[in-house]
C-alpha cells in the first residue's frame, strides 16, 4: 500500500484534518499505512467478517464491525471512503444499497469492482474467485452507477487485471 497510497493522498488531497473510511477493512493494512504516511488523520474500517478483526494489526484506527450497506456515519462525514475488493462479495442488491450508502457519507471515494470487458472475462473471473458474487461487465457497472447516481471514482478487476 505505501506504493499506492501517495498517490491517492495527493489525488484526494488527504491531510491529518481528514477523516477517512476503509470499506472492507480485512485486517486493517490499508489504514496501518495511511497513519503511517499521514501521522493524525482520523482514520476508520468497517469489517462485516468477524475473524478479520480479530486478527487486525496494529493502527490507529477505530474498527467496526458492520455491514457495508449500514455505514453508521452521518451525511458526508467522511472525506474519503474507499472500497477495496470487498463489494463484489455481496450479492447485487446489497452491492447497490452499499454504493448508496458510500454515496451518502463519502465527499469523495474510490471503489475496486469486480469486473471484465466481456462475458468470457466475466466468467474467467468467476471460475477463479472463491467468494465473489457480482461480478459486471464494465459496461453494467457504468449503467448502474447512473441509474443509482454514484458520483465515486472506480477501478474495475478483471481476470486480466488479477493475472488469472
Amino acid at each position: 500500500w505505501k506504493k499506492l497510497l501517495p498517490k491517492i493522498i495527493k489525488k484526494y488531497k488527504l491531510t491529518k484534518k481528514s477523516r477517512i473510511l476503509d470499506l472492507g477493512c480485512k485486517k486493517g493494512f490499508l489504514l496501518k499505512d495511511f497513519n503511517i504516511l499521514i501521522p493524525g488523520i482520523k482514520s476508520y474500517g468497517i469489517e462485516n467478517h468477524s475473524y478479520a478483526l480479530k486478527k487486525v494489526v496494529k493502527c490507529k484506527s477505530k474498527l467496526i464491525k458492520s455491514e457495508y450497506y449500514k455505514i453508521p456515519f452521518k451525511k458526508k462525514y467522511f472525506d474519503f471512503v474507499i472500497a477495496h475488493n470487498s463489494l463484489y462479495m455481496q450479492n447485487l442488491g446489497d452491492v447497490i444499497k452499499s454504493l448508496k450508502e458510500i454515496e451518502r457519507v463519502a465527499k469523495k471515494s474510490y471503489v475496486f469492482l469486480a469486473s471484465g470487458e466481456n462475458d468470457k472475462e466475466r466468467n474467467k473471473f468467476y471460475r477463479w474467485t472463491l467468494i465473489g458474487t457480482t461480478i459486471l461487465l464494465k459496461k453494467e457497472w457504468k449503467v448502474l452507477f447512473k441509474k443509482i447516481k454514484f458520483k465515486g471514482d472506480y477501478y474495475f478487476s478483471s481476470a486480466k487485471s488479477l493475472g488469472v
